[in-house]
């Protein structure tokens, strides 16, 4: 008898599973969501607040600005440095979350904001150091010969769920990604695919960004499903 030949869910067909996932995990993930708004939203407000400042004080071209001391002035910028600096790791560490929630959720697990914290600022510097590389290839293929730089995208893109997953370095995830998605790359790109057109009613004016934020949101644990799938069938 002929070995049955096992074959990935459809990228479609990751679309009910993914949202089963998000459904269970529903509070960590609005959480994890809404945490990065409400960052660009005081970050958005702190630099109003030291535009305001500035206009009572002068304008930038007088050149005492204002009267307000020179000292003044460098505990401001510093001060809005620092800022940017906090909330730039916290969006890092909120992202290094929300990678390990969608591949607990893929799992089946509903896991706590305190462990999910933990792995965040475990990984957060890794998986920043992942991105900049991966990035630098993927733009040298683009720029080289187009295709080889599309070829990357799908072989590093279950990097971030491989270097969590495994807790290994960057250039093993990078690997691991690219063994395991090789022989299934076509469902690697149906999950980019299904991503790509439930973004698409972000075109369409008031409604459309509405839609495709849920669309995207329901479908945000495919690639943590596609992961876990791959993994088993290469071992």
């Amino acid at each position: 008898m002929s070995k049955e030949i096992i074959k990935p869910t459809s990228s479609f067909e990751l679309l009910p599973k993914s949202y089963q996932a998000v459904k269970s995990n529903l509070n960590t993930f609005s959480l994890l969501w809404i945490l990065p708004v409400l960052s660009i939203l005081g970050s958005t407000i702190h630099d109003k607040n030291n535009l305001d400042v500035n206009r009572e004080f002068g304008s930038a071209g007088s050149l005492n600005f204002g009267g307000v001391p020179g000292y003044a002035i460098a505990s401001a910028i510093g001060i809005g440095i620092i800022v940017a600096l906090v909330i730039l790791l916290f969006a890092l560490i909120v992202q290094a979350m929300t990678y390990a929630l969608q591949l607990e959720a893929a799992k089946g697990k509903t896991p706590t904001l305190g462990h999910l914290f933990d792995v965040g600022k475990k990984y957060w510097l890794r998986l920043l150091g992942l991105a900049i590389v991966i990035g630098i290839v993927v733009v040298i293929g683009l720029i080289a010969f187009i295709i080889p730089g599309l070829i990357m995208i799908r072989r590093y893109f279950l990097a971030p769920f491989v270097l969590i997953d495994k807790d290994v370095t960057i250039s093993e995830a990078m690997k691991e990604s690219a063994r395991i998605s090789k022989p299934y790359s076509g469902y690697v790109w149906g999950v980019l695919g299904v991503t790509i057109a439930l973004s698409l009613p972000g075109a369409i004016p008031v409604v459309g960004p509405i839609a495709a934020f849920l669309l995207g949101a329901i479908y945000s644990v495919a690639p943590a499903l596609r992961y876990e799938e791959l993994k088993k069938l290469t071992k």
